[in-house]
């Protein structure tokens, strides 16, 4: 390119040359491969990879450690469902496709774990439960400096979004609070299951958007039920209970390190 074109310009230009050979050799490959099998590549890899996958992802050892990876990645200060969105949504999207298309169909849903059902079950407040411990604050919190980031956290957390809390308390490298962070989603996860499994709560089954309120989500997800809302209420009451006595006992660290301060 000519010295008067600005360099992000001619960088973007110089691009251009690798990825179309890219798509070239991707295309021939693509071409090849229908010519000779009558299937396209993306067939190959929905039957060789993503079908093997989503089968070991959609179990309950699948989804926990799923959860215990991404909650270990926020410990560190790390966008764990950043981190694992990748394979989250590889894995559990399709398993939500297929329900919306059954129950769009008047079936039967079976996919009882789909990334409707992980979403409504283990993200409620945001990435670790938060809403839990914000409202735990609220009841059992005596500090102020708590309850303003709790007064704060209390609006975006019923929307799933939970910066405010994660890194206003904080939880990232935090020793007491970080325990229930990375368990709660785990054990919410498994107790959601288990209430769908036995029929209290119906298969998430409908395409809700992420940041939508938790009990309007469960009630939505779940087809319009009441118990999909009473199912998310349980797992709410679950949350507090866990993050309890952890904040109690964080509450104590920080007036000892006031004290010594």
């Amino acid at each position: 390119m000519p010295d008067q074109v600005p360099p992000g310009v001619s960088r973007a230009f110089e691009v251009l040359v690798p990825a179309i050979l890219t798509l070239i050799i991707t295309a021939c490959i693509g071409s090849a491969y229908y010519n000779i099998t009558g299937l396209y590549l993306n067939d190959i890899i929905k039957n060789s990879i993503q079908d093997p996958l989503g089968s070991l992802g959609a179990t309950v050892p699948g989804f926990i450690i799923l959860y215990l990876v991404i909650m270990l990645f926020w410990l560190v200060g790390i966008h764990g469902n950043n981190m694992g969105s990748a394979v989250k949504e590889s894995i559990f999207t399709p398993l939500a496709l297929e329900s919306v298309e059954k129950f769009n169909r008047g079936e039967k849903t079976t996919n009882i774990i789909n990334m409707y059902a992980i979403q409504m079950w283990g993200e409620i407040g945001g990435s670790g439960c938060t809403l839990g411990l914000v409202i735990a604050i609220f009841i059992f919190s005596k500090r102020e400096d708590n309850k303003a980031i709790a007064s704060l956290s209390l609006i975006p957390g019923l929307f799933e979004i939970n910066e405010t809390v994660t890194f206003g308390i904080p939880m990232v490298l935090n020793p007491i609070l970080g325990i229930p962070f990375v368990l709660t989603p785990i054990v919410l996860e498994i107790v959601g299951y288990v209430l769908t499994v036995i029929g209290f709560c119906p298969v998430a089954c409908l395409t809700v958007p992420w940041t939508c309120p938790s009990l309007i989500f469960g009630f939505l997800a779940t087809g319009a039920n009441i118990m999909g809302a009473v199912t998310q209420a349980i797992l709410i009451a679950i949350s507090v209970v866990i993050y309890t006595p952890f904040l109690i006992s964080y509450g104590k660290y920080q007036n000892k390190q006031a004290v010594e301060a």
